[in-house]
């Protein structure tokens, strides 16, 4: 518990230090003003608390997969292009998993 507290607390000065970026991820969102930064932080601060628990579950895997929509959000700001990155990712996830499936036999 503690140790969440404290990637929390991390997560959210380094969300303060790159306000910029999180309220362009805001932006993407359709927000603006203070809720462009606010909205993001919190999903952030919610997935990382999340990721940082002791027991792993498909909770953290969801928690990873926003994370990662919302880095996406930053870079290409265009949902059509995130969900064709998604789909990349799956799929090479998918095909991963079968060879090692295959493998395994």
């Amino acid at each position: 518990m503690i140790n969440q507290l404290i990637v929390v607390f991390l997560s959210f000065i380094l969300s303060m230090v790159l306000k910029p970026q999180v309220e362009v991820v805001g932006q993407g969102f359709g927000l603006s003003g203070l809720l462009s930064w606010i909205v993001p932080t919190l999903i952030v601060l919610i997935c990382v608390w999340k990721i940082s628990s002791d027991k792993w579950n498909l909770g953290d895997l969801i928690a990873s997969f926003v994370l990662i929509v919302l880095i996406l959000m930053y870079f290409y700001q265009d949902v059509s292009q995130i969900f064709l990155e998604c789909s990349r990712i799956m799929l090479g996830a998918c095909v991963g998993a079968i060879v090692a499936y295959s493998a395994k036999k």
